[in-house]
Order: structure tokens, then C-alpha cells, then sequence
């Protein structure tokens, strides 16, 4: 008889090693495929100049294990301890360090992964999941999660864009470039990482395309483009013969060892160039491969064909029991928070492992019992939002549900996604309270910005805070946005933990006196609470 797995994974980098980690530890018997020799043949070749645009904050002055995972944004959670800070104490780690990190977590898996296992099709013909490896080798399983990534790159329609180097793949030896004109297309991180480590070598870089620079600290997504990368900035403004060229490439062609490329201005429309280069680089990003895929069970794709379609629970929408993890999830929050980098999508697989459990075993999410009096019910949102990782880190996005009244009062979930919360009537139950933290609207300066006096009642603070939510029988009845703090830490000094911030002076004229940050939240609360009639609701339960 076939053997047939509770779960298998397709990919054995940071996100099937989560999802494989989290599932093991549930009891489910999991197969993890990868098809490289080792882990996470992604990170072996990318980024392509080995340098990490995500942080490593070893030194953060906190003592909760989940707050200093706020800024560690490449560990994997596990019990054991195991963090990158363990193998680097560099700020933005190198590759090549990253890999070691996932090896040593390879090593808590004992034998469920498969290597040299590359996956040729998935299909599922008598409603179990059949994984066929291009050595014909088979697995099959009653769930699959597709933890593959982006391995092909993304394309614009632009005519003679196959004669062009391709950021997967090219030779990125600098010498190459000495003395030679280059044209970088897309101005994404990647774009501006190949742009930096040529400054030294080329005697132009222009990097081209249709729409304005998006910078991560415009827009607080850190996918957009990082102060990390760019120096190259300094080049253009200050007329060092580099540029950045609002354009679109209409065509590309060659004349003899030259690059001719016709390009439309965005910036002004209806002027066109042409302009000479001795390489032109597509930096246009990446995309899935759905070709793996049956066709009777192929997903439907989405944002420029890049992902697949999924359900808030990151489940194939047409094919049951077929779910994403990684950095697929940003299919569901494209562009808004974190799913696409591993300190988002951790917590998301954490919340995927539930749901998958839940379904193989037949049983309810995992759930907690909230205190529903007054006080200790204060002192827990206080503790949520000042020491979770997963609130933190995926604003918005993934949240907490405490139910207030009715037959499941003081049922809580935690860090659950909360698009999937509102499509789930039993989950917002008769009365309930979400709790997420968000950021407001930082304006036209964002290194200049006017913070509010009070968010209760007026204009949302533009930093990190907390929001709460009202539903009523499924209704959203009311939101209340609080006061932000400095340190994201709304604690009560008496409260916090050794070493873990004492920013507490800092003092708002709110509700008619003045108070510190961590007793005007308390009183918000207070007051959200009595507004809504949730008060007495509370004391009669």
C-alpha cells in the first residue's frame, strides 16, 4: 500500500522549514521536498550581491522572547532556542550566513526532508495529493503546501527584452563593467542593489522605468526600496553620471555590441528617447511557476500573473486541501505588509499550521481564555499589544479576537489573519473586540511628521499603534484608533521586565489631564469600552 503523508511540502526554504517545524510539532507526519541538494536554494544564489535587506537586531535592550523577535526579522520560531544573532552579529546579515542558519534548522527536522527531490507535477486524481518528482519518485499526502517561491522571473512586454542580461542570472563580476554604459530596468531593491555595487565600476548606470521610486520609509513597506540601497541616490541628484529615468522601454535592439533602447518619458509625456548601452539588466522581479501544477487543479494567478489566487486562509480557492505558504501569502496583502519576507510569513504558517490541524483532526482552532472584568481584561490588550512579534510585524494584517459576551466569553484567538476573521461569523461570536496595531498616514514628509495630541477621537497617529474594533452579531459597530509610543511599548513601568525600555515621561493633555502614554491608553480603553455598552455587558457575564 502507498504511503500516504498528513502534510507534504514542495520547497525546504525558510517557509517550508517553518511550516514543516510547526507541523511536526503538532503531531502530523509531514515529507518536506527540496529540489537542491541542501535547504533553501533560493538564498544560495539570491540577493545576488549576498547582502540582506532585512535586520538582525541582536542588542535590543528587551527581556520577552517575543518582543525581540519584533526585530529579528530572519529567525524561524522554534523552541530551541535558535536564532540568527547565533551565527551573526552583523545588522543586515550576509546570504551566506542566512544558509547556515537554516541548515543548523534543517537539523531539528531529523528525516522528513527529501533531498534532490525536484517536484515535476502535483496532482490529485482520487482526492489524495499525488507529488511526482522529475526522477518519477512519488509522495502522496492529504494536504500539500506549495512553499516554492518565485523561480521565474517577471517579464514587461516590451520587444527586445529577451536580448537583455536577466538579474537572475547574470554575470554580476563588477570588472565586467569598468568603463561601460548601463541600464538597469525596474527600480526595485534588487535594481538598486546591482546599481550600488557598480558604482565603482561603470562609467553611467542609468535605472529606468515607467513609475516613481517607491522608498520603504515613504510608504512603511519594506519591500520598496531601502535606505540600504541608496548611495546610489547621492549620484544622481549631486550629477555624477548616473541618473534615474522615469520611462518606459518601448523596444530594445542591438547594433553590434551596442544596446539601441527606445524609451517613452513618463515624467514628460509624449517625449521619447533613445539612448546607447553596453548592458542592459532586467530587474523586473520575479514570479510563480504554476506549471507544476495538474491542469485540473491549476490555481488562477493574480498581480500581474506573479501569484496565486488564494483564500484568507491561504487556500487554493478551487482545490481543497492545496495551500501556500511564504512568500506566495503576499498574494493575499500585496504590497501592504510583510507576507512576502520571512518576519511576515512566519506568523502567518503559524496560523496556517492551525488550520491545517484543525482540519485533519476535525477539532476547533487552538483558542485562549481572556479575563472579561474590566482591569485584567485592560491589562491583557496592554500585554498583546506591547509584546507581540505577529501584531508587530504584520500591522493590519494579523490580529487577536476576544470574544465579550455571550456562550464563548473570554474565548481569544490569537494572531490570526483578520480578513479571514470578519468572512467568519462564528469567530467574531455574539459581541467581540479585535486588537491589531496599524499606522496612520505619515503625509507628503515623512521624516517631518505632526504627531497627533490625541488619536482617540481625531486623525489616527501616522506611527504604529493600536486600533480597536467593536462587532456586534458580526457588524463592525465602531473603531477606535489610540495614542502610539516611542518605544511600541505601552506597559506601565511597574509592569515591564528588566531592560525592556523605560520611555514613560512623555506626557499628552488627554481626557481632561495629563497623564503618561501607558495610563492614557489604559483610560482609552476604559473609555472604548463604556462607549460601546460593553461595560455592563461585561459585569453581567
Amino acid at each position: 500500500m502507498k504511503k500516504v503523508f498528513d502534510v507534504c511540502i514542495v520547497g525546504a526554504g525558510p517557509a517550508g522549514l517553518q511550516a514543516a517545524y510547526l507541523l511536526r510539532k503538532k503531531g502530523l507526519e509531514v515529507c518536506l521536498l527540496e529540489r537542491g541538494p541542501g535547504v533553501s536554494g533560493f538564498f544560495r544564489r539570491f540577493p545576488r550581491h549576498r547582502n540582506f535587506i532585512s535586520i538582525n537586531k541582536v542588542h535590543t535592550g528587551l527581556a520577552d522572547e517575543g518582543a525581540q523577535m519584533r526585530y529579528d526579522w530572519n529567525s524561524l520560531i522554534n523552541d530551541e532556542g535558535l536564532k540568527v544573532g547565533s551565527r551573526t552579529t552583523r545588522y543586515f546579515p550576509k546570504a551566506d550566513d542566512y544558509v547556515a542558519y537554516l541548515e543548523d534548522f534543517a537539523e531539528l527536522l531529523g528525516d522528513c526532508i527529501v533531498y534532490d527531490a525536484e517536484v515535476a507535477q502535483i496532482a490529485k486524481p482520487d482526492g489524495v495529493f499525488e507529488v511526482t518528482t522529475k526522477e518519477g519518485r512519488q509522495f502522496h499526502a492529504t494536504h500539500t503546501i506549495v512553499s516554492a517561491g518565485v523561480t521565474k522571473p517577471w517579464l514587461p512586454d516590451v520587444p527586445g527584452i529577451e536580448l537583455t542580461e536577466n538579474y537572475m542570472e547574470f554575470d554580476a563580476t563588477q570588472e565586467r563593467f569598468n568603463n561601460k554604459r548601463v541600464l538597469i530596468l525596474g527600480k526595485g531593491n534588487a535594481a538598486f542593489e546591482s546599481a550600488q555595487k557598480m558604482l565603482e565600476h561603470a562609467a553611467a548606470i542609468h535605472v529606468m522605468s515607467p513609475n516613481p521610486i517607491k522608498f520603504a520609509w515613504d510608504t512603511h513597506f519594506v519591500g520598496h526600496v531601502r535606505a540600504v540601497n541608496v548611495q546610489f541616490m547621492d549620484t544622481y541628484q549631486l550629477k555624477s553620471q548616473n541618473a534615474v529615468v522615469d520611462a518606459a522601454p518601448m523596444r530594445i535592439e542591438r547594433d553590434g555590441d551596442e544596446y539601441v533602447v527606445t524609451a517613452r518619458m513618463t515624467a514628460a509625456e509624449g517625449h521619447e528617447i533613445v539612448l546607447r548601452y553596453d548592458h542592459v539588466i532586467c530587474c523586473t522581479g520575479f514570479r510563480f511557476d504554476a506549471q507544476i501544477f495538474d491542469p485540473a487543479i491549476r490555481p488562477a494567478l493574480q498581480h500581474f500573473d506573479k501569484f496565486p489566487v488564494m483564500t484568507s486562509q491561504w487556500e487554493c480557492e478551487q482545490t481543497p486541501n492545496l495551500w501556500f505558504a511564504g512568500t506566495l501569502m503576499q498574494s493575499r496583502d500585496f504590497k501592504k505588509t510583510m507576507s512576502g519576507f520571512v518576519h511576515g510569513f512566519r506568523y502567518n504558517i503559524a496560523a496556517l499550521s492551525n488550520f491545517i490541524e484543525a482540519r485533519i483532526n476535525d477539532t476547533p482552532l487552538p483558542t485562549d481564555q481572556a479575563p472579561i472584568a474590566g482591569e485584567p481584561l485592560i491589562d491583557l490588550i496592554i500585554e498583546r499589544i506591547s509584546l507581540s512579534p505577529a501584531l508587530f510585524l504584520q500591522p493590519g494584517f494579523l490580529g487577536d479576537v476576544i470574544h465579550l459576551t455571550g456562550p464563548q466569553a473570554g474565548t481569544h484567538y490569537r494572531d490570526i489573519p483578520m480578513q479571514w476573521a470578519v468572512e467568519t461569523p462564528k469567530v467574531l461570536g455574539e459581541d467581540s473586540l479585535s486588537i491589531t496595531l496599524e499606522f496612520g498616514n505619515f503625509g507628503q514628509t515623512p521624516t517631518h511628521v505632526k504627531r497627533a495630541h490625541s488619536a482617540y477621537e481625531g486623525e489616527p497617529d501616522p506611527f504604529i499603534h493600536p486600533v480597536l474594533r467593536h462587532y456586534h452579531k458580526g457588524t463592525l459597530m465602531r473603531t477606535v484608533h489610540l495614542s502610539d509610543h516611542l518605544d511600541s511599548d505601552w506597559r506601565r513601568a511597574e509592569d515591564k521586565e528588566a531592560g525592556a525600555g523605560t520611555v514613560t515621561a512623555m506626557t499628552f493633555a488627554d481626557l481632561g489631564e495629563t497623564l503618561p502614554i501607558p495610563e492614557v491608553v489604559r483610560s482609552q480603553i476604559a473609555a472604548f469600552l463604556e462607549a460601546q455598552g460593553l461595560t455592563e455587558k461585561l459585569a453581567a457575564e
